[in-house]
């Protein structure tokens, strides 16, 4: 079931800087390829104010839910594995801070030598992390504000293994 969560082109002109930004903390010492995420999440009942984006309301118009941006990067190792992605990373920030509810996601990456000329999208494990959280999520995967592709996560990942298999 997809989410009534619609997103502002001025939130996902944000998510983009955000995730920009986030880019040029990157660690990518031994592939070059410097990768930022801006994850929107939200937590139910947050009454946190800092970084809020948009509000949800249910069918009573209260406040239900409170939006705040969270950045990654990608944090390479020279054990390959252990290699973090920028959208990992992105998920570790909301998550260890109490937010779940995962809204959108904006991806920018590319070498460190010719900048952000492509589109990068997420790899298969960051597809089944985001998913465990939302698989209607708006994935945006970006060049530059102005020009990004954006899809639901489900796209991405079309029968997902989830929580429901768990059960």
């Amino acid at each position: 079931m997809e989410s009534d969560y619609i997103i502002e082109d001025t939130d996902i002109r944000r998510l983009i800087v955000k995730a920009v930004e986030a880019r040029d903390m990157a660690y990518a010492r031994y592939s070059q390829f410097k990768v930022g995420a801006a994850l929107l999440a939200g937590r139910e009942n947050s009454s946190y104010a800092d970084e809020v984006v948009g509000r949800e309301t249910d069918s009573r118009d209260r406040n239900v839910n409170e939006y705040r941006v969270f950045t990654g990067c990608n944090i390479e190792n020279s054990s390959y594995g252990a290699t973090i992605c920028a959208e990992r990373a992105a998920v570790c920030n909301a998550v260890s801070s109490g937010y779940k509810d995962f809204k959108a996601i904006a991806i920018v990456g590319g070498l460190n030598s010719t900048g952000i000329n492509g589109i990068t999208y997420p790899c298969g494990i960051c597809r089944q992390v985001l998913s465990e959280f939302s698989a209607d999520m708006y994935v945006i995967a970006a060049r530059s504000e102005d020009d990004y592709d954006m899809r639901r996560l489900s796209e991405f990942l079309p029968a997902s293994f989830g929580a429901g298999q768990m059960e």
